[in-house]
């Protein structure tokens, strides 16, 4: 386990899950024919007391090949998400914005390419971007920070929870905002059903290695010289209530039976709940008014 917490430097860290490696493994290839996911032999969910962020031992992500496997699917990139609204109301009406992680660059139709840098790794998309008069480069922030406070805006949109060193991508985000620019970080909300989702190999290595609450996104206004402005969350999603009913659904049944928490369970009485939490979840859905949805959102000013 790593001496202190990846975000805030914290020692007062807890293993709170050993995650099956050979199982994870076995779950990418079967639902994304990846094979070998993992290479590591062990891996510890750990969670910090001081911040509240939670990340694995060891943070292996995957390589292009990953994602590009990931791209083939419709539903990875996004051409309209919450957050974009959510960005639009906090966004300064002029001056440059610098998505990081920019993958197709649609944020880029929202804000006006005139005003728009992007950064991603994705060959193709940088090539379809250029094609369409939007600047999307092939750099890091750490690499594009050293041109100095130069944009009103930065945002990142479901990005920093595969990355990771944490503190150095927000620590660059923000040395390339102007003082008194924005910051617009939205990651998935692990203080919504999303935390409490089981088997949802996506959100674990090597994919996700960190996960994030609005307390631990408010940690980062005092730790990063910034102020925040709104802490917001989505509501349940059209697309997403069948999964949130399915998962309330199984986190009452895993504590009425006694059942511990869990990240990764496919043990025999694991998957009997999750049966019958998909039935129930589809008979008896519960009330989703006050759950919160899958994406949180910092906004943040830089002082």
């Amino acid at each position: 386990m790593p001496l202190a917490c990846v975000l805030c430097g914290s020692k007062d860290v807890t293993v709170r899950e050993v995650v099956s490696v050979q199982d994870l493994n076995a779950k990418y290839a079967q639902a994304f024919g990846i094979e070998h996911a993992l290479n590591s032999t062990r891996l510890d969910y750990c969670v910090c007391a001081s911040c509240g962020l939670g990340y694995f031992d060891p943070m292996e992500t995957g390589g292009e090949g990953l994602y590009e496997r990931l791209q083939s699917f419709d539903w990875y990139y996004m051409a309209e998400k919450y957050e974009y609204a959510v960005a639009q109301k906090y966004l300064p009406a002029e001056g440059g914005v610098l998505e990081v992680g920019g993958g197709k660059a649609a944020f880029a139709k929202v804000v006006g390419a005139h005003r728009y840098t992007g950064l991603e790794f994705n060959d193709k998309a940088i090539e379809k971007a250029s094609e369409a008069g939007i600047r999307l480069i092939k750099q890091t922030v750490e690499v594009h920070s050293s041109s100095g406070n130069t944009y009103d805006a930065v945002v990142s949109f479901q990005v920093l929870e595969h990355v990771v060193d944490p503190a150095g991508f927000i620590r660059d985000c923000v040395k390339c905002l102007k003082r008194g620019g924005r910051l617009i970080i939205a990651v998935p909300a692990h203080d919504s059903f999303v935390g409490t989702a089981l088997n949802n190999i996506l959100d674990m290595p090597p994919h996700h290695v960190t996960h994030w609450t609005g307390t631990t996104l408010r940690h980062l206004a005092e730790r990063f010289g910034l102020e925040v402005l709104a802490i917001e969350y989505e509501s349940v999603a059209e697309y997403h209530r069948d999964w949130a009913h399915k998962t309330i659904w199984e986190s009452r049944l895993r504590r009425w039976l006694g059942m511990k928490p869990k990240l990764l369970d496919y043990s025999l009485i694991a998957r009997l709940v999750s049966k019958l939490s998909s039935i129930l979840g589809k008979l008896v859905p519960i009330p989703l008014t006050d759950v919160k949805g899958h994406t949180v959102i910092g906004v943040y000013r830089k002082i």
